[in-house]
């Protein structure tokens, strides 16, 4: 399923939006960008979100196992609608 948009878990609470950008811009053309921040504390939530022009772009990042950010190894994953069942199958 084409997917241009990415998950992206465990960041470091210090990365901010442009780091985000920058490791990421490498890849190819990002549309947004965005750090989770909890609204009390202004502190990065340890999660983002990237959306790109393509999802070709998004098959490439997820075939790459390994990225890090600011020195820490992150996780990433395709992000899909809140509700949708990715990749599961029906039957008993």
């Amino acid at each position: 399923e084409h997917v241009s948009k990415i998950f992206v878990g465990g960041l470091p609470t210090t990365a901010t939006e442009d780091d985000f950008k920058e490791y990421f811009s490498r890849f190819g053309s990002i549309q947004e960008c965005q750090v989770m921040v909890d609204h009390h504390t202004k502190r990065s939530r340890g999660f983002g979100f990237v959306t790109f022009d393509s999802w070709q772009t998004v098959e490439d990042i997820v075939r790459q196992r390994e990225h890090s950010i600011k020195g820490k190894t992150v996780e990433v994953k395709k992000a899909f609608p809140r509700g949708h069942q990715a990749g599961r199958g029906g039957g008993p």
